[in-house]
């Protein structure tokens, strides 16, 4: 930048006209508002990324333990992104957070206050307790960051509109606004970077060394190191900037004042881990692969996104101008890109140098960094932005300071900017309530076939109209299915009995019977079921005869043709619906169970889903949907099948039935 720029000459903030300080202080009152709203409407334990912390949260003040065994097991708590782990073979399992514990330790000691002031439980209150936790932990320490932010740029003496410019930047148009309506590390980090670079502008500018500002530094540098890892080499390189500037300072306040997060982070770890490594150290590990209760873990066999394979090239893109790209979701850091050139060139203005040099620098080290990490190409999951590069977004903001200023002094360059801040605030109004879905640009990608990351599950061949997938070739065959939820004290059984010549094969009939739990027989019938049928599959009303209370002997052939049709109650229960409709082929799942020794263990089950309107004598209109487990370890290869029958009107569920296998391996 030459030296005839007029930024040369610009005043501090106290000589800025009191319309700019006023307008400055509306913008970051204004983004802040936002944010508070966005926070306050925000829902609850939204990925399995917040309730790994949350789950430790919660199990820290309720039960005293880092272990989260007991608040996983509950559904809408349980999360992925957890570990294994026992100190001795002496002792059994637990759960733990992969995450670090620090961060979920200093949400423990703030619920703690409101558990013992206010009383709320976090699991029965989860909306209320985890939005304010929310506003003490991430939007007020962001309000104080856009102002500390605010402050830097008068100590930089940045020209007044442009820093009007980048106060809009921050404050509406990056990726780390819908992530403070969530609890993750990101959000933390970038606040606590704000206010060491903050410091070390200070220091920069000032020949006289100010101990706060090495205090400030110090303990920033290391608590952003905590909650971001890679940003250890930041940590580093901000220890050799205030070394090289004075060192007993350095010695006095940097390093004191550092080892008190650092001693926080590893003391918390150990106690946790029993080592220095955290948990997420150990990807890939027994700690993350394993088997328990028969139910292999997540990422054993990872799904989606998550078992993305893409090349490095491919993956870079992406990273950068793709669906998760930091200059397509976000182009206006296409001017920090500009900025960090027309910065690093400039011969003047020293104090900015550092800040650009180690922004553009780090910027390039932790993307690389990533990119090495060939056997997770995940974009950081299901999550609206490129998660792990938050925390370097104030590096740039204050690499894009020389173009904004140079952009600032015309209207063309005006327009520049309104075109490349529009989008980007686009961007994170879209994902401001949904930070961990993918946002704009990848749903528009996938809507047009251009990306496809879903685990494809191959449709049933041949279709599935039955919850029934297979006849046993055994006689005398004693399969029953008991029934909870509507249809709770229920039982169904089916007998096999020895086989008949149908159509020139032997064929076993069924004998069919529907229970109460005192034994009392509802329904009975005897059925023969075509093999041919089953396995072409054509639906139940055409695969299932009822047999007449008087057969021929067992030798004299059988037409299926010329057997009566069975009756209505068994199609439809064979079916699980009131009308036909083929079976839709779903991702795996495993089904628990007890086995004879007491133990739980699971079976793998293909699952199949399906949905038929019809109108109901009582409700009306009404949905039935069946989902149903099919496994060929069970007789009949069903493990379990559920029924739901809600109103069409009001999506009131009238009916809820499950029938589960009482044969299971």
């Amino acid at each position: 930048m030459s030296n005839s720029d007029p930024q040369h000459s610009t005043p501090p903030e106290s000589e800025y006209s009191e319309p700019i300080r006023l307008a400055g202080l509306c913008i970051v009152l204004a983004a802040v508002s936002m944010q508070l709203w966005a926070v306050l409407h925000a829902e609850p334990l939204q990925s399995a990324n917040d309730r790994s912390r949350w789950a430790t949260v919660w199990s820290l003040v309720e039960r005293g333990t880092w272990a989260i065994d007991e608040i996983d097991k509950v559904p809408e708590w349980s999360t992925i992104d957890k570990v294994r782990h026992r100190s001795d073979e002496s002792e059994p399992w637990h759960f733990y957070s992969s995450k670090p514990p620090l961060l979920s330790t200093i949400v423990a000691g703030l619920y703690w206050l409101e558990r013992h002031t206010v009383g709320y439980d976090l699991r029965q209150h989860p909306a209320l307790v985890s939005r304010w936790l929310l506003v003490l932990i991430n939007v007020i320490p962001m309000w104080l960051a856009l102002l500390s932010f605010r402050r830097s740029l008068s100590v930089l003496k940045v020209a007044p509109r442009a820093t009007l410019v980048l106060l809009v930047v921050a404050g509406f148009a990056t990726m780390l606004n819908p992530f403070l309506t969530t609890l993750n590390n990101h959000t933390p980090a970038a606040v606590c970077l704000v206010f060491c670079l903050a410091a070390m502008i200070r220091i920069s500018a000032h020949p006289e060394p100010h101990a706060p500002d090495y205090f400030i530094t110090g303990f920033m540098a290391a608590l952003t190191c905590c909650f971001e890892l890679p940003a250890a080499l930041f940590g580093v390189i901000s220890f050799l900037f205030v070394v090289t500037r004075d060192w007993r300072h350095t010695a006095k306040f940097y390093v004191p004042a550092a080892l008190v997060p650092l001693a926080a982070f590893f003391i918390t770890n150990f106690l946790v881990t029993g080592g220095i490594k955290p948990f997420y150290a150990y990807y890939g590990t027994e700690k993350y692969v394993y088997v328990h209760e028969g139910v292999p873990s997540y990422w054993s066999e990872p799904q989606g996104i998550d078992a993305n394979s893409e090349s490095t090239l491919i993956y870079l893109f992406h990273c950068l101008l793709g669906h998760h790209g930091i200059l397509s979701i976000t182009p206006i850091f296409v001017l920090t890109v500009i900025g960090w050139w027309l910065g690093i060139r400039s011969a003047t203005l020293r104090q900015r140098k550092p800040v650009q040099m180690i922004g553009a620098s780090l910027s390039v080290i932790v993307l690389a960094f990533y990119l090495a990490q060939t056997r997770n190409y995940n974009y950081g999951g299901n999550s609206a932005a490129l998660r792990w590069m938050l925390w370097l977004i104030p590096f740039w903001w204050y690499g894009m300071i020389p173009a904004v200023e140079r952009l600032t002094q015309s209207a063309k360059g005006f327009a520049v900017i309104a075109l490349l801040l529009v989008p980007s605030i686009w961007s994170m109004a879209w994902s401001m309530q949904q930070p961990w879905r993918p946002g704009w640009i990848y749903t528009q990608m996938e809507q047009r076939g251009w990306i496809d990351y879903r685990t494809r599950v191959p449709p049933f061949n041949p279709p599935r109209y039955s919850v029934i997938s297979n006849q046993p070739d055994v006689t005398g065959l004693n399969a029953a299915w008991k029934g909870s939820g509507s249809a709770s004290g229920s039982t169904f059984q089916i007998l096999t009995l020895a086989p008949i010549d149908l159509d020139g094969d032997n064929v076993r009939p069924w004998d069919v019977r529907l229970t109460t739990g005192s034994g009392e027989v509802v329904q009975h019938a005897t059925i023969v079921v075509s093999e041919n049928g089953l396995a072409s599959g054509q639906d139940v009303s055409h695969i299932v005869r009822s047999l007449p209370s008087t057969m021929p002997s067992r030798e004299t052939p059988v037409a299926f043709a010329h057997l009566p049709p069975t009756e209505p109650w068994i199609v439809e229960f064979l079916r699980g619906l009131p009308a036909p409709r083929p079976y839709n082929s779903a991702s795996p799942r495993y089904l628990k169970y007890r086995n004879p020794d007491g133990e739980v263990t699971a079976v793998k089950c293909v699952r199949g889903a399906s949905r038929v309107a019809y109108v109901d004598a009582e409700h009306g209109r009404c949905w039935q949907r069946c989902d149903v487990f099919y496994c060929d370890e069970v007789p009949f290869g069903v493990a379990q099948w559920m029924i739901t029958v809600t109103t069409a009107a009001t999506n009131t569920v009238v009916k809820h039935e499950i029938w589960t296998s009482q044969n299971l391996p």
